[in-house]
């Protein structure tokens, strides 16, 4: 009796679990996004009016956006500190594919920031604050989606996990 009741508890816990991790997915996804636009902001503000350097610049963008965006700013300020003669934008672009699997950020989302990658440093100072201001506002309709899905995913995997746990106890019960 006791191992039937361990294992039902068990039967109930994981998939709810599973539910609750996809659900946290959706959540955090407006969160980063958000935090990616002030970075943006700020590196935009650092590049126009600051004539900042570079891994600077980075480095207040990321102490500005914080959680994984600020870990992915800074990563790229501190590959283009340590040298090696790569670009702004070759740093961020490193840094977005290693710390990719970190971020609740869709493809679409990563591509906006991606597509900063061949200007970053490698156009002149109007141009670059351009393609930041560009990005922010392609970030701010993302961010829109994003919120959007999460008002209607995220309550639905919360559900759709504790439903199918006690779904699975009923059926081997």
């Amino acid at each position: 009796m006791t191992l039937k009741l361990i294992g039902a508890l068990l039967t109930l816990l994981v998939p709810s679990w599973i539910g609750f991790r996809i659900a946290a997915r959706y959540g955090r996804r407006p969160v980063e996004l958000r935090a990616f636009q002030n970075g943006l902001a700020v590196l935009a503000t650092e590049v126009e009016y600051g004539a900042t350097p570079m891994p600077d610049a980075l480095l207040s963008a990321a102490r500005a956006a914080g959680g994984i965006a600020g870990a992915i700013l800074a990563d790229a300020a501190y590959r283009l500190l340590e040298g090696g003669g790569i670009t702004p934008g070759e740093a961020l672009r490193a840094a977005l594919e290693q710390h990719r699997e970190a971020t609740c950020l869709t493809p679409a989302d990563l591509e906006i920031l991606t597509a900063l990658t061949p200007v970053l440093g490698a156009s002149d100072r109007r141009d670059q604050v351009r393609h930041l201001r560009l990005a922010l506002e392609r970030l701010v309709g993302a961010e829109a989606e994003a919120a959007e899905e999460r008002r209607r995913y995220e309550p639905m995997y919360r559900y759709v996990g504790v439903l199918s746990g006690l779904a699975l106890v009923l059926i081997l019960i």
